[in-house]
């Protein structure tokens, strides 16, 4: 059950539905509730995931039911003994795939299941937290996934598993939509995203500039949600249902794909994204203006230069269009091994378009993401060896990333902590409606990525003779702000996780650069 707290109410209107809100201040920072999961378990389109650990597996099967299990302490896990019990009784066998590696709806059915059977042991939670829930049937049924959850989930577990005489087909799908609508991506211990749903984190309203931020804790999928800015009473609690660095067009669009609404928050109606410029383009036609909407909240308007002198305009086709361009250029060097070539093929791409986006549009700012973790970390660019200007590139990088996620992600949110690397680890799976593509990368440490180019540039200065010894005590207080602010975001994390792991390390670094500026 979600545990109880005074820090929020329930409250109803005709935009949001239910939603939460603020029933006293709260600080930055103050957890306001925590919550467990309802049911959990693997996404559409998942590989063959073990269904106790969720770690891949290949021809390894649960010995009782036949479905996907690592081992026998997996086989018997409490998340997989009820379903086992149905597969096992309605002799329903996992049918081992050509391709262990490729998608296996076989496994779509397997988190609705759970969360019938979870409605079966605990109806009243059933009838107070989750039959409230929006589940937009009306919209789902024009959609292509209406037809495939009815063949995958619906007719598999109403007939092949012979659960007719207790689940009907219009309660499945009402799960399915409950699932599609409601559910959020967490990491598992397995190393894959799996989704769940929070009855309580799921009434939180959306707006693309969140006040509100939730860690999963991985030993039992709890979830703590915590104010990411000072809050008033009466306010609502905002989580980001999208990414939050991406352009207007694409967050509106994933919206109404995924969550089936228009978003009309303040950063949406704004054409600057609140002075972030996440959307901007520089005008090709003349020198003195650039490309904004001309109105946001339109997905269909016209875009046209700032300068009225020059008044050219193009259409939100034509947007879309340059926008899926250049974001499949940008998934492509996603995939790349980090290293020398990950660096320079970014660079060139950014010198490609730099006349073509804001310096903080959105695409540019994922490939400088990137870069501000790549320099210094990879061979040929350690950070020992970064020469002086490439020290100051890194800065810049980190310095420009942060200046965006001031004006759409303000407070203490693992973002600001976090920046992007290429991988296949957590939240990197693709996800048909959950999740696009684009965001399947991990978050690196933006305010630890500063502390280093400043604490390096400080120490050549003053090996050089440039700056005094009182002066690098001052220069090395901004390095030393950095890790605090980086460890004190991350220290709210599980220790257990790669951002708690990285919290550790930033403590560890500002004890050791606090110590080191002591002994000048």
């Amino acid at each position: 059950m979600a545990q109880d707290v005074c820090s929020y109410d329930v409250a109803r209107n005709d935009k949001y539905g239910r939603y939460l809100t603020a029933n006293k201040d709260i600080e930055s920072g103050e957890l306001i509730f925590t919550d467990k999961p309802f049911a959990y378990g693997p996404k559409p389109d998942s590989p063959p995931l073990c269904l106790g650990c969720y770690c891949p597996v290949a021809e390894s099967l649960c010995a009782r039911c036949g479905w996907p299990a690592c081992g026998a302490e997996c086989a018997a896990a409490p998340a997989h003994a009820a379903e086992c019990a149905v597969f096992a009784r309605a002799r329903v066998r996992f049918q081992p795939p050509d391709d262990w590696t490729a998608s296996a709806p076989q496994l779509d059915c397997i988190t609705p299941l759970r969360l019938l059977l979870a409605k079966e042991s605990n109806p009243e939670r059933w009838a107070s937290e989750l039959a409230p829930m929006e589940t937009h049937t009306t919209e789902r049924q024009a959609r292509p996934t209406w037809t495939a959850d009815q063949v995958n989930v619906v007719t598999f577990l109403l007939e092949h598993c012979r659960l007719g005489d207790r689940f009907d087909k219009e309660l499945v799908q009402q799960v399915c939509g409950i699932l599609e609508v409601n559910a959020v991506e967490i990491p598992s211990r397995g190393g894959f995203s799996i989704r769940a749903v929070y009855p309580r984190l799921a009434i939180a309203a959306h707006s693309c500039v969140p006040n509100i931020v939730h860690t999963i804790l991985q030993d039992d999928y709890q979830v703590q949600v915590r104010a990411a800015t000072s809050i008033k009473a009466g306010q609502p609690l905002h989580l980001c249902y999208t990414h939050v660095l991406s352009p207007t067009l694409t967050r509106r669009d994933f919206l109404l794909e995924s969550k089936f609404f228009w978003c009309d928050c303040p950063r949406c109606a704004d054409p600057t994204e609140l002075g972030s410029h996440l959307s901007t383009l520089k005008c090709s036609k003349c020198d003195n203006g650039v490309i904004l909407a001309t109105n946001p909240l339109d997905s269909e308007a016209a875009w046209q230069c700032t300068d009225k002198n020059c008044g050219f305009k193009t259409s939100s086709a034509a947007m879309r269009k340059l926008l899926a361009v250049v974001q499949a250029e940008v998934d492509q060097l996603d995939a790349l091994e980090p290293g020398a070539q990950a660096i320079e093929t970014r660079e060139a791409t950014l010198k490609k378009y730099k006349s073509v986006f804001h310096p903080r549009h959105a695409l540019l700012l994922s490939l400088k993401l990137a870069l501000a973790q790549l320099y210094g970390r990879v061979a040929g660019y350690g950070i020992d060896e970064l020469p002086d200007l490439l020290l100051e590139r890194k800065a810049e990088l980190a310095r420009l990333v942060l200046a965006a996620l001031d004006a759409v992600a303000p407070g203490d949110t693992r973002m600001r902590a976090y920046g992007r690397v290429a991988g296949y680890g957590i939240d990197e799976l693709p996800d048909l409606l959950l999740e696009r593509k684009a965001e399947l990368a991990r978050y690196s440490m933006m305010l630890y990525e500063l502390h280093a180019p400043l604490m390096f540039l400080a120490r050549s200065e003053f090996s050089a003779g440039l700056i005094t010894q009182e002066k690098l005590k001052e220069r090395l207080q901004e390095p030393i702000a950095c890790l605090a602010e980086a460890s004190k975001i991350l220290s709210r994390e599980d220790p257990q996780s790669p951002e708690g792991i990285t919290g550790q390390i930033a403590q560890q670094s500002l004890e050791q650069l606090q110590a080191s500026l002591d002994s000048l």
